[in-house]
């Protein structure tokens, strides 16, 4: 079995509502991918305000359970850190006992992740990977990073690394 991923809520998010949690599927088929409890609690949240969105992620995604060590280390980051949310934090403590691959749009906890030991996956990678690997063309790219920006709001820096 390849390494498995954990999703962040926000790069989960993103993908479902320009409607395109196939694109992760495909680009993670030969690798387990999941959320955690604490990230799944987070996106009950637009459920709320009517949003559907998460019932698309809740659909593609198993949810995966920390161990009692996991919970234990969760705890001890969650004391050392005020700037991550609870989701990040727990989904750190299983990628870094597990070896799993953290995938978020975060920069901060990216780059908390990759100070504790934790490979990370960030969307500029993603959505390289979708092109070089023939999921998608660059101008599909393009056009989904388009999609991004507007049904997201998630502004992305330096749209020409992507595609170097």
């Amino acid at each position: 079995m390849d390494k498995a991923v954990i999703l962040d809520s926000d790069v989960a998010s993103a993908f479902a509502k320009i409607g395109r949690l196939d694109l992760l599927k495909r680009l993670f088929s030969r690798h387990p991918v999941f959320i955690t409890p604490r990230i799944y609690e987070e996106l009950t949240v637009p459920i709320y305000y009517g949003y559907t969105f998460p019932l698309d992620i809740f659909a593609s995604f198993d949810v995966i359970y920390p161990s009692e060590e996991e919970n234990k280390m969760y705890r001890i980051l969650l004391i050392g850190n005020i700037s991550l949310g609870k989701g990040e934090m727990e989904a750190l403590s299983i990628c870094k006992n597990r070896g799993y691959v953290f995938a978020s749009i975060d920069n901060v906890a990216l780059k908390y992740a990759q100070a504790e030991g934790v490979e990370t996956l960030k969307l500029h990678s993603i959505l390289r990977a979708l092109w070089e690997l023939g999921i998608q063309s660059k101008d599909e790219v393009r056009d989904i990073i388009k999609k991004l920006e507007v049904l997201d709001k998630t502004r992305i820096k330096d749209v020409d690394l992507i595609f170097e």
